[in-house]
């Protein structure tokens, strides 16, 4: 795992999975990263959990420092999405310190007691509230059902904005040194809108009309910057992964590009 800053008073926890199965069912060649965010006003605020700590509190202490923060500074945890990549983590971090509120969607709150217990604080949000963390700093929240579980929803922070999606606007592919997309060359670019081609039709074509309600209200956002949970970071480039992501919702009602497929088949590979 690493950290870096990517914005006034906003840093990035990230890690590559490689040699996995994803939903333990299809490989995934070049691998997915996992993206987690921290907010430091005056309180702290992190957002869909540390992907990698693997329990062992050192490694999340060493990371926190760099930014000035200890684990007791965390005041909050927003959880986007319940799915275990993004939560699963919780049970670790009660172990180390009990401090914090979760911010979660009522039905993100049911998932947390059925999942890790009771033993959080936890505070439900609805569309619009805000959460003020200080030094100009304020989360607000806007539910999005079902992309792609019924409790998920992005974070908006008003004084960068930017927008934390979790699923929302992701895509397989490892990162390198580079994490915006603007910083990748042509052919990384290329790969990249390869993987997150896979990455919608594995993950959320099924939800298709409910991913185009977010898109609507990711662009009734003055929105600067695009933090997805899993591929690159869209900093002054959101056209693009949005205008991605809606062509991907017009597949499914049979809209495609100008292109044909040609599928072949041999049993014994010789065609």
């Amino acid at each position: 795992m690493k950290n870096m800053k990517i914005n006034d008073g906003i840093y990035m926890f990230t890690m590559n999975l490689d040699d996995m199965l994803f939903e333990n069912m299809w490989e995934l060649p070049d691998g997915v990263s996992m993206n987690s965010y921290l907010v430091k006003g005056d309180n702290v605020a992190i957002i869909d959990g540390v992907i990698g700590w693997d329990g062992v509190p050192e490694t999340l202490y060493e990371h926190l420092k760099t930014m000035d923060v200890t684990v007791d500074d965390i005041d909050y945890v927003v959880v986007n999405h319940m799915e275990p990549d993004h939560s699963g983590w919780l049970e670790n971090l009660k172990k180390i310190t009990t401090g914090f509120t979760i911010l979660v969607t009522a039905k993100g709150a049911q998932f947390i007691s059925s999942y890790y217990g009771d033993e959080f604080n936890i505070q439900v949000v609805k569309e619009g509230d805000t959460v003020d963390l200080g030094q100009g700093k304020v989360l607000r929240f806007h539910p999005t059902p079902n992309v792609h579980w019924p409790e998920t929803m992005i974070t908006y922070e008003q004084s960068t904005k930017t927008l934390f999606s979790c699923d929302m606007f992701g895509g397989f592919g490892s990162l390198s040194d580079s994490v915006f997309y603007q910083d990748l060359s042509k052919e990384e670019q290329t790969h990249f809108d390869y993987e997150t081609v896979r990455y919608f039709s594995n993950v959320l074509t099924t939800f298709s009309p409910m991913v185009k309600r977010a898109i609507k209200k990711t662009e009734e956002l003055d929105v600067n910057m695009i933090a997805p949970g899993h591929g690159p970071l869209y900093k002054d480039t959101v056209d693009i992964i949005i205008n991605q992501y809606k062509r991907f919702c017009e597949y499914a009602d049979g809209d495609g590009e100008d292109k044909i497929a040609i599928l072949v088949g041999s049993m014994y590979g010789v065609t």
